[in-house]
């Protein structure tokens, strides 16, 4: 049964970590929050942000969920690597080419061949 509570606070960890960065990056354009409303969401998004990624840890108690908990990780990565390379060729046709993109994969890229090198 506490896998069932766990899995469930992973999914709302999840959402609220995209919810937040949704919420952040205002799309639409639909609401106009003061300056002092924006910093707030700002590092709302940015302390959830780092939790999510450096503190929130999942724990395997066994090879199977070690297993699946690997290969989330692999489809995570891999589905950012690929969204950043459609966003970098797409900046590239409209010459909108800014490095901020490529410094990110070359980030992504570097950190799993460290990750490869140190774990090996």
């Amino acid at each position: 049964m506490k896998f069932v509570k766990d899995n469930h606070r992973d999914i709302l960890i999840g959402l609220v970590a995209v919810a937040s960065l949704l919420l952040g990056s205002n799309l639409f354009g639909h609401f106009m929050p003061s300056q002092l409303a924006m910093i707030l969401i700002g590092l709302f998004v940015a302390a959830f942000a780092l939790f999510a990624v450096l503190i929130w840890r999942e724990n395997p108690r066994d090879e199977r969920e070690a297993q699946i908990l690997l290969g989330s990780d692999r489809f995570g990565f891999l589905a950012g690597a690929v969204t950043i390379t459609v966003f970098l060729v797409i900046e590239t046709f409209r010459h909108e080419s800014t490095a901020l993109l490529a410094t990110i994969l070359s980030v992504m890229i570097l950190a799993k061949l460290i990750g490869k090198y140190l774990n090996r």
